[in-house]
């Protein structure tokens, strides 16, 4: 039986054992104030100091564990130290998405009503999966489900689920195409296993996320499954070609499966014409899945909606919360225009949830819809923000990064130094390139692109990534971050231009 005293082998006895509030909790509020002013100073102190920091991999890894990661802390430390810590070795050396002038691989700076989401949803610690485990938490879910699916254009009868991320949202969703549009096809009772995936094909675009090809290897699928089609010249999967490819593979014995379209690519923020591949989706039989990750949030914004249209016509929808939503890391999810489909595909009774026959008709047990069964409570801060912040002001913060991509692909236009590919982004993706005065081929020109982004990063002025587009290297601005100005993408293009010279010599570029 415990007793006083039952955790006073720990310096900070009150933050271990909780329980009573007399004891515990004026250090827990200073634990907390403690913390927050900590994310404070990170982010005003550092991340708004430069996007990263200079060092390389290999450095920072040695400065970080010495000679490799230590063993396990052994004996207990006071939390003041642990924060001392953190403060030292973590927060100069992280990732940072608050900067103005970072352009991110779609990392944004998170709404405050996010931040604070994620640390009352980990005090509350609901396992959505078993009603019981969290009843309330589950009702929230179900209510931002319901804003998503209004989102997107579902009816009544769809339904959703959030995940970790679209890797997972898209692997949900092609095991529903396998498990239950594949049998249907074949004439199969049971799900396709084995030799039954073998001469299923499913269509997919250049510029298709690697999570599509990862699913269908993670589902058994043998690698001539997936058939990519060249994009066109704006990087957008046609419907022609798809529909030839399908009659060529049925000529062939084959069995059409599946489209996977892309509605916001990674890569280019391209947005396949999902009306006419629903049309061939239809018109042949095939699954029909939208990767909306990133481009579906754009349906917040009153003015850019029309930029993401046609979704209702998919059979599902992977979107990420994470990313255009502005949201603490991790949120994705799949929605699905049948209910039904992902409880037939998901569902097993373990005996050990014992939720027995008693609820089995009137409990939403999210477990029974998920690859996972375990589940955060992801929910409570997109709750949180949509209502602090509206779908109209969600959608005005969509909408000022949509401007200031078009700010840098004008700036790329009127430049002579400067060329973006597409030169009009779809969405908030500016692929482009400096053109350094000089005499080059195309090898050296795609090194010196490599030398600029790292330049660029080593300067802290600003951050970009670097992408490879009909095989040559461009520069790539993923822009969500809602707290830059058009005179913050300004000042990365003065520092790109400031530091040429030099990568330009380095590179082996010779003046004309």
């Amino acid at each position: 039986m415990r007793g006083p005293g039952e955790f006073d082998w720990h310096p900070e006895p009150e933050l271990v054992g909780y329980r009573d509030p007399t004891d515990s909790r004026a250090a827990l509020e200073a634990l907390g104030a403690a913390a927050w002013a900590l994310g404070l100073d990170y982010l005003y102190e550092e991340a708004m100091r430069r996007p990263v920091g200079p060092d390389p991999y290999g450095e920072l890894r040695r400065r970080f564990f010495g000679d490799g990661p230590a063993s396990p802390p052994e004996a207990a430390t006071p939390a003041a130290e642990i924060l001392a810590e953190v403060r030292e070795r973590l927060v100069p050396h992280l990732y940072n998405a608050y900067h103005p002038g970072s352009f991110s691989y779609f990392t944004p700076p998170p709404l405050a009503m996010s931040i604070a989401g994620e640390v009352l949803a980990q005090w509350m610690n609901q396992g959505v999966d078993v009603w019981s485990c969290g009843p309330a938490a589950a009702f929230v879910e179900e209510e931002v489900i319901a804003w998503l699916r209004e989102l997107v254009g579902y009816g009544e009868a769809s339904f959703g689920i959030l995940t970790p991320g679209g890797t997972l949202a898209n692997v949900m969703a092609l095991t529903i195409a396998r498990d239950l549009h594949l049998a249907k096809l074949i004439g199969s009772a049971e799900p396709p296993r084995g030799t039954a995936l073998e001469g299923a094909r499913l269509y997919a675009s250049d510029q298709a996320h690697f999570s599509i090809a990862r699913a269908l290897d993670l589902l058994g699928f043998p690698p001539e499954t997936l058939r990519t089609i060249p994009s066109d010249e704006r990087f957008r999967l046609e419907a022609d070609a798809v529909a030839d490819a399908i009659l060529e593979d049925r000529a062939a014995g084959l069995t059409p499966l599946a489209i996977a379209a892309v509605s916001g690519s990674t890569n280019t923020g391209s947005v396949d014409a999902l009306a006419d591949l629903a049309d061939v989706a239809e018109r042949e039989g095939l699954w029909l899945h939208a990767d909306a990750a990133y481009g579906g949030a754009a349906r917040l914004s009153a003015r850019d909606a029309w930029r993401v249209p046609d979704l209702a016509r998919a059979d599902s929808v992977t979107i990420d919360p994470h990313k255009w939503f502005f949201q603490a890391y991790d949120v994705g999810g799949l929605l699905v225009k049948r209910r039904e489909d992902l409880r037939d595909t998901f569902h097993r009774e373990p005996e050990y949830y014992g939720t027995g026959p008693r609820e089995k008709d009137e409990s939403l047990h999210w477990y029974q819809y998920s690859l996972e069964s375990t589940r955060r409570f992801r929910a409570l801060k997109l709750w949180l923000s949509w209502k602090h912040l509206g779908t109209e002001g969600l959608g005005r913060l969509v909408a000022c990064t949509v401007d200031l991509a078009s700010h840098l692909a004008r700036r790329c236009r009127e430049s002579n130094d400067l060329e973006a590919l597409p030169e009009e982004p779809e969405l908030s993706v500016v692929c482009f390139r400096h053109l350094p005065g000089g005499d080059y081929g195309p090898e050296v020109l795609d090194r010196y692109q490599i030398g600029l982004q790292r330049a660029l990063e080593v300067s802290g002025e600003g951050w970009v990534s670097t992408t490879t587009l009909r095989g040559r290297t461009y520069l790539r601005a993923g822009i969500v971050n809602y707290l830059a100005t058009d005179e913050d993408v300004d000042r990365v293009i003065a520092a790109l231009r400031r530091l040429s010279p030099a990568v330009a010599a380095e590179t082996g570029i010779r003046d004309r």
